[in-house]
């Protein structure tokens, strides 16, 4: 049996952020919310948009920002139970995948305060070897992501991390997938020539683990051409214009959302994910294999690349591969 996990709801268009969430009134009833962000998000007036809808939409909220960059054990801990004392009926995470992380296990910890996250990561680990059912969610608040960085897909996968000490836990059930996803460009214009590129990566690590992995369909292979043809054709100008480059902007945003779908659908364990100095590797050694010449072939035709025959063109895509991992 194939099936496909995504949020309830993905809205993907720049400037789409104002008209997204006045569902969380108008469709959802959504009276509480709390808004889950970073120290820096918080006091440079980054969630300000969203507060200020809000406010228009008579939703009372507050905001949690001490979330780190290295998301901790304690940060989703101490969000929890902020959380339960607020009792909201929506949790918003704006900010990067660290934020996205946080506001995961922070709900899950709000719906289930007696789990811990140490005992979840060893229990769910891996989705397809379930002893028995995750913590339901979405019971007492629905999560609702808006990312402000692409790349890292948070916002659209079932995988939430945090750390404690030099241990790192990962927590990984469709429990965790949001259901409401605003990925707005407008939020994410500001990154920087090098988080631009680590985006990129990070997106074409996804995609290609994806695409690679035994459990791809039809219907995942989708998502990664799209992808990895955005991250081909609009990752060279946006990385050298940046903020000047919106169009550029909106693409990369997209493609690391499809590649986090497409991800969060075959790759049932971190573990399993391969890593970008891998990539340009695997794509070389597939000569010899006419099943993974054939899927290279056709990643390569989506993105526009094409060669003389079947394994020149596989060469070629190697060769972009790795120029666009460089770019940075």
């Amino acid at each position: 049996m194939l099936w496909l996990r995504v949020p309830e709801k993905v809205y993907f268009k720049k400037g789409c952020m104002p008209v997204a969430l006045r569902e969380l009134k108008d469709v959802m009833g959504k009276k509480k919310a709390f808004i889950v962000t970073d120290t820096q998000s918080y006091h440079s007036g980054r969630i300000a948009p969203v507060e200020k809808l809000l406010d228009e939409m008579n939703i009372q909220h507050t905001a949690f920002f001490a979330v780190n960059e290295d998301v901790s054990v304690l940060d989703a801990a101490s969000g929890a139970k902020a959380a339960r004392l607020f009792e909201p009926d929506v949790i918003i995470a704006v900010g990067r995948g660290n934020v996205m992380n946080a506001a995961k296990l922070i709900r899950v910890l709000y719906e289930a305060p007696d789990e811990d996250i140490a005992d979840l990561s060893v229990r769910f680990g891996d989705i397809r070897k379930r002893g028995e059912l995750f913590p339901r969610t979405n019971v007492k608040a629905s999560l609702v992501t808006v990312p402000t960085a692409s790349g890292m897909g948070e916002e659209v996968t079932p995988y939430a991390s945090a750390s404690y000490g030099d241990k790192t836990f990962v927590v990984a059930d469709y429990e965790v997938m949001p259901e409401f996803v605003v990925i707005d460009s407008d939020f994410m214009i500001a990154q920087t020539r090098e988080e631009i590129a680590e985006s990129a990566k990070t997106a074409l690590v996804h995609l290609f683990s994806a695409y690679c992995n035994e459990n791809a369909t039809e219907y995942t292979d989708g998502f990664v051409l799209k992808a990895f043809e955005n991250i081909a054709v609009y990752l060279p100008d946006y990385i050298n214009c940046g903020q000047n480059d919106p169009e550029g902007c909106e693409k990369l945003a997209q493609a690391s959302a499809m590649s986090g779908i497409a991800y969060a659908n075959t790759v049932f364990s971190v573990a399993d994910a391969a890593s970008v100095s891998d990539i340009a590797d695997r794509i070389d050694k597939s000569a010899d294999n006419e099943y993974e010449l054939t899927r290279y072939r056709e990643l390569a035709n989506a993105a526009g690349i094409f060669g003389s025959d079947d394994k020149d063109t596989v060469s070629k895509l190697a060769e972009k591969v790795r120029e666009l991992t460089e770019l940075a």
